[in-house]
């Protein structure tokens, strides 16, 4: 009778190979039973890999576009809040302003004049609200405080308003605020209502930017509002929503309601006094009432603009939202595994696993000594 030898070594290395290769089955058949997709997609798809890939790149496109318009609609909804609050205030001083009516009685005026000069530091801590760190009204230049803060006593803006005021006088030989009749009133509010609007870039408004004197040679070309008020950029931002519809997502602080809303509160502080003729300080209140209607009716604009920006991108969100689905329910197609099926091979891996733990300790068990007597 003939016998042959088995190498124990040989079956414990067998045993070891076949293990490793079942540990790594039952890693990716864990993953597939979790994520219900294949472990391995190029594997799996082999030459149809690139229509998942292009799949998958569209998924991501659209998440990062519903993102982009989460944050752009929060701008919107912010903008619009301010603005809302911003037209209140305007309501406010046009109560103001109504209230006093021909009066020159001087509490009635003292009383006015700090409302108003309330309602534009409010005004000014409204333009210069941020959200997630960029100011709402500063246009493109998002990083920069749009708006000096007028109301303050001493700003920038009422000294060069008073500083424009000496010069007119001197200019036209009036001697004193108190002598400037309703014509001459009449002029300084046109001349300085061109002034908050004047275009550095327009010929016509060369006669409206600022000079030296009344003003440091510094600020010399400039106009009034960018040298003394804001910061703003005049450009607004922009939001790419969908892949072929971009949008204006914010305002500035450049805009006419913003403006008008200024030189009212200016004026208003200015001349609301009984130090001025009563035609003079006529002409006062019902320029600052035409120029606060002017201010509310522009903020309200603004406020529609944001609002039918807010809807573009509400509609947009549908859009990318629906699209997203058709092209997950495409790739789920595609990548999708049967779970059952995965849970079952990976069961059965275990047990394998387990058998060839089981044989190689036997294995390791096994010895001559145990045959010899």
């Amino acid at each position: 009778m003939k016998t042959s030898f088995i190498s124990s070594l040989s079956i414990q290395t067998t045993m070891r190979y076949a293990v490793a290769k079942a540990q790594q089955d039952i890693v990716a058949a864990q993953q597939e039973v979790t994520t219900g997709r294949h472990a391995d997609v190029g594997v799996a798809l082999g030459a149809t890999t690139s229509r998942s890939l292009d799949l998958t790149r569209d998924v991501l496109r659209i998440k990062s576009m519903l993102t982009t318009n989460s944050l752009a609609t929060q701008r919107l909804e912010s903008s619009e809040e301010a603005l809302s609050k911003m037209s209140d205030l305007g309501q406010k001083i046009l109560d103001s302003l109504i209230g006093i009516g021909g009066s020159s009685d001087a509490t009635n005026l003292k009383v006015a004049r700090t409302s108003i000069q309330s309602a534009l530091d409010t005004f000014s801590s409204f333009v210069n609200t941020s959200v997630n760190g960029e100011y709402l009204f500063a246009g493109i230049n998002s990083d920069v405080k749009p708006f000096e803060n007028v109301a303050a006593a001493g700003s920038a803006a009422q000294v060069a308003f008073d500083a424009e005021l000496t010069q007119f006088l001197s200019d036209n030989g009036i001697a004193s605020r108190g002598d400037m009749t309703e014509q001459d009133m009449t002029d300084f509010l046109d001349r300085m209502e061109r002034m908050f609007n004047a275009d550095p870039a327009d010929p016509a408004d060369a006669p409206y930017l600022l000079t030296a004197p009344p003003h440091d040679p510094a600020v010399t070309g400039q106009d009034f509002w960018s040298a003394f008020v804001s910061n703003a950029s005049g450009e607004n931002m922009k939001s790419r929503i969908t892949q072929s519809e971009i949008v204006e997502t914010s305002t500035n602080a450049n805009t006419e309601g913003m403006r008008k809303f200024v030189l009212t509160s200016l004026i208003s502080m200015e001349f609301l006094s009984n130090d001025i003729s009563d035609d003079a300080r006529g002409v006062v209140t019902s320029r600052a009432q035409a120029y606060i209607g002017q201010a509310m009716s522009g903020l309200t604009g603004e406020r529609a603009r944001l609002g039918l920006s807010a809807e573009r991108v509400k509609k947009a969100d549908e859009t990318l939202q629906a699209q997203q689905k058709i092209i997950e329910t495409h790739l789920n197609d595609l990548e999708a595994v049967d779970a059952y099926e995965a849970s079952t091979r990976m069961k059965g891996l275990e047990a394998l696993v387990e058998t060839a733990y089981t044989l190689t300790a036997r294995l390791q068990q096994l010895s001559l000594v145990n045959f010899l007597r």
